[in-house]
């Protein structure tokens, strides 16, 4: 990786064809309803009325056990972990004769396309031209329409074509490839990640031979821009990852869909009778499996042939079958209502013809070793074939497991999956492109530590994101025990004269993958927007259209593999579409995304279909890597070079970041990188831990997955919860405590009560095994300052494979002088009194309210915001603004009605407090204010990192996640912001939006006027005050007169 401007970069910026993270921003900020009346809302479980009790019982005391939260311990975790994989890494199986010989093509000369090889292209076959001599893989720009030229000079010899027949092979080239063997066309293919190959025997010839490789790009079906900025939606299925190029500014995201030859390619001589595929189908219900194995025949005329079968365990030591003969053969069945022939159930050997031949042989597998994640049995295939003179022309090998997966569709609730005939909920994360940088680099200890690391983050699948992945991968998934979903790369539409190619690319796909039990479910289309996303013209755009696409693609893959279970969509944005719903979920970034982050975690779900599971493919939040990335791999201008420039620095300067354009709806501003960083990665720990409790409590929830699990880059995606260097973040571990197969969750909608209150903490115990232990107890604890106050304990109520509620745990908050610190600590303890797991729950306590004798004089309706508050506040309201305390204003156009005998009074001394102004334009002393509606949404968060003297005694995040009691959850406080030059930020936010960064916007703020004050004040405070201390006590500030430094008074 460089810090300079690479050839890529240039290449880019001529053509600027990004898709970029501000799309999907904009993405993530809308919301769609087109069949709404198909679908259903869940909603929050009832909970019974159990209360956990309450009196102290000191015997119930334990200690605090502490998961692991530093790299050196997941690094000292993964040494164990990694010994404990390694017999299932073994290849136990003998050696079969080798019958092929391969010539690696790893080096060609390159060039993007010239006028003169349009106008010559006799010329550029010949390979004449200015060249750069590049390594295989080779991926990167140009990208959207253009086309590039890879030549090479291949020596042969005699040898080379004593087997019979030669073949050039590509494991994959981006996009389409037309190969050129001495001037000669020898065939062409469309996609980016199967292998393709064209037999050259009659083309090439010993001595020296010219290859040419024609690579073109196009701007893909998901969309782009080009040089003009025009938007453009392109023929290339391609959603919006892949592997990257070593470029800061754009490769690094690995969004920009690139061109290359990503993958080995090489000339391989055999046998004109050879195997060209095997899948092995497990069929587990009857002990057995069938070998499907593709033979072709590059014979003119059709051949005898005989097969030997052998079956090996591949990481044990077991001989199943070996060389059991195969001759292939059927019986000739007459047709209903045919003539009888001679030939009628008549046995027939069959000879191969001239292609492919599919072939299917049953295997008897009895007592066979389950593949499961814990314990990755694997078996291997040795196919051999012999011509009609029972000479071996060819072997081949094929690792498979023996396990089922299958998808219920239908009992109720629908779409419950099992492995192995057991329950299984799948607990993931997404993957775009670590995997591949591994494989491409023949990185195999990494590959390795990866995927173990995930298993180390309790997940037990990865999503490859919106792109099938190189074999290898799924060979180390099968290995380690790690389970997938490989995804067709379509992404929001599909262009309709693309139809029939996207049926040829999913069954590639699912050859790919079948052989694999590591794959378990594969997907079309990541979210799949209405109306081709404002595109009918270009692209499929209505339901109708998508359910025929979907079911075309069903047959293609079932004829692969009868037993794949598919899920339509993963984050459907026009459902429903067939099978599993699918939702994405970024609520704790893009806000309001899916469905607001209190309604969620009070229960409620995105509409889905009646009667069925429900899962979210993709959910996450923005942390910063850690300094020593920065400083290893960042370009200079990302950085500053001075402690000043420090202090005014921001992420903005990080290509495709979003954290200072977003932080303002989630957290306060920084003043150093690493205050930044830490920022950013406590905000992402929070929102990780937050989410996936929230799933775990949800029995509903089948399955989900963070975006993203190891960034493939430097600040690629920095929604990953580990870096490029494998350096976890603080979410990392976060989402490893929360996904622990079996643990406790605790949640209540409040974390912040008044003294006299009675709190309502929930707590659940969530299991993901298909087991409930006995004997185990919930053992609880409050905390003052390190000390137990209060201890008790329960049985456990331990489900079997979900999530069971165990009880309030409430009482009395007691009375205090000031603000005061506790925490919950829950631990569940095995019969042998040893923890299993704990959890911790952070609340405070605020002195009780005293009843006041404030007056209020309200400007505004009888029964609106300002009457109301003032009302739930305690206060008086006051029939005059000339006798009240302060006045408060929530009608506008009323104020100004009196607008000089309230500036009169403001002058004298009065505050005045201006609630929830509307977006628009307004005249206020003499100056100017701008309010502005949010671009995204409504904020649950707002800064009290200002200095003014009414919050400076606020901690960080005392206006964040208020409950609002009306609504019965968290809502928003924040739907409007304001900008006037003359005014003092009391509350800061931001309108951030996918465009560009708005900079400091007020949430509220303060005019002196005369003796008095104007306030403004956008945060909402009705149905809040008297739920969250900390908004109580704002209120109050607000209308009272404030000291100052100097003993002066506001």
């Amino acid at each position: 990786m460089k810090k300079t401007i690479s050839f890529f970069t240039l290449l880019f910026l001529a053509s600027q064809h990004v898709y970029s993270q501000d799309k999907l921003a904009e993405i993530g900020a809308r919301k769609y309803n087109t069949r709404m009346h198909l679908l259903t809302e869940p909603q929050p479980p009832a909970l019974p009325a159990i209360n956990l009790p309450v009196s102290n019982n000191p015997a119930s005391a334990f200690k605090t056990v502490k998961p692991i939260s530093t790299k050196e311990e997941l690094y000292a975790e993964l040494a164990k972990l990694k010994k404990q994989y390694e017999p299932f890494m073994q290849n136990l199986a003998p050696v079969p004769a080798e019958t092929r010989k391969q010539i690696p093509l790893t080096t060609f000369n390159w060039r993007v396309e010239t006028p003169e090889d349009l106008s010559n292209f006799p010329a550029t076959l010949k390979g004449e031209g200015k060249w750069e001599k590049v390594n295989i893989p080779h991926f990167g720009p140009p990208l959207g329409r253009a086309v590039t030229y890879y030549f090479k000079e291949v020596e042969l010899t005699q040898e080379d074509f004593a087997k019979g027949s030669l073949f050039i092979c590509f494991k994959a080239v981006d996009y389409k490839a037309s190969v050129f063997i001495n001037g000669r066309l020898c065939g062409s293919h469309e996609g980016f990640f199967a292998p393709f190959e064209f037999e050259i025997s009659k083309i090439a010839h010993p001595g020296k031979n010219t290859l040419l490789v024609k690579v073109e790009n196009d701007f893909t079906t998901t969309g782009g821009k080009d040089d003009k900025g025009n938007a453009v939606i392109g023929d290339k299925i391609y959603g919006m990852t892949g592997f990257g190029y070593d470029d800061p500014g754009n490769g690094w995201h690995i969004c920009p869909a690139g061109m290359g030859i990503p993958q080995d390619c090489y000339i391989e001589s055999r046998a004109p009778l050879h195997i060209n595929d095997i899948f092995v189908r497990p069929q587990v219900e009857s002990s057995k499996a069938e070998a499907w194995i593709e033979v072709n025949n590059f014979e003119p005329y059709p051949a005898d042939a005989s097969l030997r079968i052998s079956v090996y365990g591949q990481n044990f030591a077991e001989k199943i079958v070996e060389n059991m003969e195969y001759i292939p053969s059927t019986t000739y069945i007459p047709g209903v209502g045919d003539l009888a022939k001679p030939s009628d159930w008549e046995q027939k050997k069959l000879k191969m013809g001239y292609g492919a031949n599919y072939l299917r042989i049953p295997i008897d597998m009895k007592s066979f070793r389950f593949w499961e994640p814990e314990h990755p049995w694997l078996y291997q295939l040795q196919v051999k074939i012999y011509d009609a003179k029972g000479n071996l022309t060819d072997s081949r090998v094929q690792q498979f497991g023996m396990r089922s997966f299958m998808m219920d569709t239908v009992n109720t609730p629908k779409g419950k999956m099992y492995l192995n005939g057991k329950m299984i909920r799948l607990r993931g994360a997404n993957s775009m492109g670590f995997e591949q940088q591994s494989v491409k680099g023949k990185k195999w200890n990494q590959l390795t530590e990866d995927l173990l690391l995930a298993k180390l983050c309790n997940l037990n699948y990865l999503r490859f994101t919106q792109r099938p992945v190189q074999p290898e991968v799924y060979d180390y998934c099968d290995k380690l025990g790690l389970l997938n979903q490989t995804d067709l790369p379509l992404f929001g539409s599909i262009r309709r004269n693309q139809f029939s190619e996207a049926i040829k690319q999913v069954e590639e796909m699912e050859r790919l993958v079948r052989s694999h039990p590591s794959t378990i479910v594969v997907t079309y289309i990541n979210e799949r927007f209405p109306n081709a996303e404002g595109n009918p013209q270009r692209s499929l755009n209505t339901a109708d259209e998508y359910y025929r696409l979907f079911t075309a693609l069903d047959q293609a893959v079932l004829l692969s593999n009868p037993d794949r279970v598919i899920k339509a969509g993963d984050g459907d944005y026009d459902p429903p579409s067939p099978g599993l719903p699918d939702n994405h979920c970024y609520n704790t970034w893009y806000n309001g995304h899916g469905l607001g982050l209190g309604k969620m975690y009070k229960g409620y779900w995105q509409p889905v279909k009646p009667g069925w599971m429900y899962a979210c493919g993709e959910f996450g939040a923005e942390g910063l890597d850690p300094l020593n990335v920065m400083q290893k791999y960042y370009p200079a201008a990302w950085l500053p070079k001075t402690k000043e420039e420090e202090a005014s620095w921001t992420a903005n300067r990080i290509a495709m970041s979003q954290t200072h354009r977003f932080h303002s709806m989630w957290y306060n501003p920084q003043h150093s990188v690493s205050d930044w960083i830490n920022a950013s990665q406590d905000y992402q720990a929070w929102a990780m831990k937050f989410v996936a409790e929230t799933f775990r409590r949800d029995s509903r929830m089948t399955s989900f997955a963070v975006h993203l699990f190891i960034d493939a880059w430097p600040a690629g995606w920095m929604k990953a919860i580990m870096d490029v260097d494998r350096q976890p973040k603080k979410a990392f571990f976060t989402y490893r405590n929360a996904l622990e197969p079996l643990m406790i969750s605790l949640r209540s909608d409040r974390s912040k009560f008044f003294a006299g209150e009675e709190t309502a903490f929930e707590a659940w115990i969530c299991n993901d095994l298909n087991i409930a232990p006995a004997g185990y107890q919930l053992k609880y604890q409050i905390e003052k300052e390190g000390k137990v106050i209060m201890a008790n304990q329960i049985a456990a109520n331990i489900p079997v494979n979900s999530s069971q509620f165990q009880g309030f745990l409430k009482f009395k908050v007691p009375g205090i002088r000031s603000r005061t610190a506790y925490t919950l600590r829950m631990s569940l303890v095995n019969e042998k009194g040893e923890s299993v797991n704990q959890s911790d729950f952070a609340f405070e306590a605020f002195p009780e309210t005293t009843p006041s004798k404030r007056t209020i004089y309200i400007v505004g309706e009888r029964n609106g915001k300002a009457a109301t508050l003032t009302q739930q506040a305690g206060y008086n309201i006051a029939s005059s603004g000339e006798t009240a305390d302060a006045i408060l204003i929530d009608d506008f156009a009323k104020y100004k009605t009196q607008e000089t005998q309230i500036n009169e009074w403001v002058n004298a001394g009065k505050t005045v407090v201006f609630m929830e102004l509307p977006a628009q334009q307004y005249s206020i002393a003499n100056t100017s204010v701008s309010i502005e509606k949010n671009s995204m949404g409504d904020y649950y968060f707002v800064s009290p990192s200002t200095g003014h003297t009414i919050v400076k005694n606020n901690q960080p995040f005392d206006f964040n996640l208020w409950y609002n009691g009306k609504e019965g959850y968290i809502a928003p406080i924040l739907s409007y912001t304001m900008s006037a030059p003359e005014w003092k930020p009391i509350l800061s936010s931001g309108n951030s939006n996918w465009l560009g960064d708005k900079g400091t916007a007020m949430a509220a703020g303060e005019l002196k006027y005369g003796k008095g004050v104007f306030r403004i004040c956008e945060v909402q405070l009705t149905d809040r005050i008297k739920y969250n201390p900390t908004a109580f006590d704002f209120f109050d500030k607000m209308i009272s007169k404030i000291t100052l430094p100097g003993n002066s008074t506001l």
